[in-house]
């Protein structure tokens, strides 16, 4: 959820910071005020484009910065995890700067980003909904995936995928057989490659240890070297060793006294150590030798195995994965009908498998989708769409989701013919219809934040307070933002704000502040009957009582 932003220099605003809370807040004030700003103001947060235009006249530069609360947004974690950004406390800063001349500059967690990058995290926050509104919902594109999401049988549907995927690629195979032609020089050249590969033999613990074997020996000087000079430190003339022997010698002569007695054992310990220590390098040395024939052999056999490597993939998986590629085109020559009725047997035990999940997939999705259709009519008849018809639509298909392409259709009014979704009117009832869909949906995409804006624009009376009340549910457990002239609406909203226009002689200016108590039943009374009359008043007290009786 947005928990507060900060605006500076944006259009009409000259510095605005705004906390806010969970559930539903409206945004309310008189026409022309500029109600809408701070939703454009977020949807620059989003990853909407930026010019110029938007800074306030003879600033340098507009400053926008969000900080959202994403503790629930699994979506959005993961994405930011995968992509490298730390939380803090899970909380995310998002930040553009927008210049007088145009430029933009877009920040996630104080760190520089792409606005495409904001755009593709912005669809795991938040969803802005307008008259206008283009998105998921209206596009069929996205209706199977909100159908399985309802479903919930994601692991069914993984299978559905997996058991696509074997399908697909046992039928490329097949289609690449059935329309490569080959001749005996390629059936020539590949049994050569094949047989370059296996006279190698490549392991991966050998190359291991034969690089281990080229290193020691390629170091025998050195390593002979040090060890030689190490035990002449130890056992040569007046050496350490000898040097220890005749202190441990001289304390034994002072034995009487405890405390040197102490010492001495102590340092014949070391002494004695050191001996094992000694015999142990002494031991070493002796076993160290170059065989030159040896070494001559390690460094020809690892060239042979990394000639070998590089011409065939650059690592010995890749290798191993050419070996099999090549035997199976080999295959597919010398035993060719008999690899095609083999191959043809795969695809169609792949396919048999994926539809067998496919269809069982289906079932599910068909008997939810009644449930669905039966939640939604719900939904818009406690908007006054009685005679709306909303409908599951499934048609034939064969791709990796399973075998239904679904598509959402509805019908506005008593006997009119269903139409896909994105065919419907626009206009007041469409932005009703979306309010009802999204009261459904908005919990499956996981979107934590919904903002309406003006989308109650032509409707009044009780038609615009069950509005109100639809958000007002949808805000029990999603952050609502709204944008609003009604006060049935904005009576409805948990929190409101009034914005206001201060116009000077040579500028003007925005503000937006919180409302609380009397005030804000005299701001309800003011937009409702543009006055502030005691029976407006009361009107309004009357109202907000109403919308606020769940």
């Amino acid at each position: 959820m947005l928990t507060s932003i900060y605006v500076k220099n944006f259009i009409l605003f000259d510095a605005l910071t705004l906390t806010f809370e969970n559930h539903m807040s409206a945004f309310i004030g008189e026409t022309g005020a500029g109600k809408s700003l701070l939703i454009d103001a977020i949807s620059l947060l989003m990853g909407e484009r930026a010019n110029a235009s938007l800074v306030k006249q003879g600033r340098d530069k507009a400053v926008i910065e969000g900080v959202f609360r994403v503790d629930e947004n699994r979506a959005v974690q993961a994405k930011l995890e995968t992509d490298g950004y730390d939380l803090d406390e899970n909380l995310l800063v998002l930040t553009r700067e927008i210049t007088n001349d145009g430029k933009s500059i877009a920040r996630i967690n104080h760190r520089q980003t792409t606005v495409s990058y904001l755009k593709e995290l912005g669809l795991l926050l938040l969803d802005i909904h307008s008259q206008h509104d283009t998105q998921y919902l209206l596009n069929s594109r996205y209706h199977g995936s909100l159908l399985d999401r309802y479903c919930n049988q994601e692991e069914l549907l993984n299978q559905v995928q997996e058991a696509y995927d074997v399908y697909k690629k046992a039928k490329d195979a097949l289609e690449t057989a059935l329309h490569q032609d080959y001749n005996e020089d390629d059936l020539e050249f590949l049994q050569y490659q094949l047989q370059e590969i296996q006279d190698v033999q490549l392991q991966e613990e050998e190359i291991e240890s034969l690089e281990s074997q080229q290193k020691q020996m390629m170091a025998f000087e050195k390593i002979n070297g040090h060890l030689q000079a190490s035990i002449e430190s130890l056992d040569g003339t007046h050496a350490v060793m000898e040097q220890l022997y005749e202190a441990c010698r001289q304390l034994d002569a002072l034995r009487e006294f405890d405390e040197i007695a102490g010492c001495a054992d102590r340092l014949y310990d070391t002494y004695y150590g050191l001996e094992e220590q000694l015999q142990e390098l002494k031991s070493i040395a002796e076993h160290q030798e170059f065989d030159e024939q040896v070494f001559n052999d390690i460094q020809e056999r690892l060239f042979i195995i990394h000639k070998i490597i590089r011409k065939y993939g650059g690592t010995v998986r890749q290798v191993q994965e050419k070996e099999q590629e090549l035997a199976s085109r080999i295959e597919q020559i010398t035993h060719r009908q008999e690899y095609l009725d083999k191959q043809q047997a795969i695809v169609k035990d792949a396919e048999a498998s994926y539809r067998k999940l496919a269809e069982k997939l289906s079932v599910i999705r068909k008997k939810q989708a009644k449930i669905l259709e039966t939640a939604i009519m719900k939904e818009l008849a406690d908007l006054h769409l009685p005679h709306a018809v909303f409908k599951v639509c499934f048609e034939p298909a064969f791709m990796r989701n399973g075998i239904d392409k679904v598509y959402f259709a509805v019908a506005m009014n008593a006997g009119s013919p269903l139409k896909p979704l994105q065919q419907v009117a626009s206009g007041g009832e469409l932005s009703r219809l979306m309010l009802g869909l999204k009261t459904i949906f908005t919990s499956l995409q996981g979107i934590d934040t919904v903002i309406f804006d003006e989308i109650d624009t032509g409707v009044s009376g009780s038609v615009a307070l069950a509005i109100g009340r639809k958000m007002q549910k949808l805000g029990l457990n999603t952050q609502v933002f709204c944008v609003t002239h009604l006060a049935q609406v904005a009576a409805c909203a948990d929190n409101q704000y009034l914005v206001e226009k201060n116009q000077s002689k040579d500028s003007a200016s925005t503000t937006i502040h919180v409302l609380e108590g009397e005030e804000r039943i005299r701001q309800l009374a003011l937009i409702a009957t543009g006055s502030d009359s005691s029976s407006s008043i009361q009107a309004a007290a009357e109202l907000y009582q109403t919308a606020q009786t769940h």
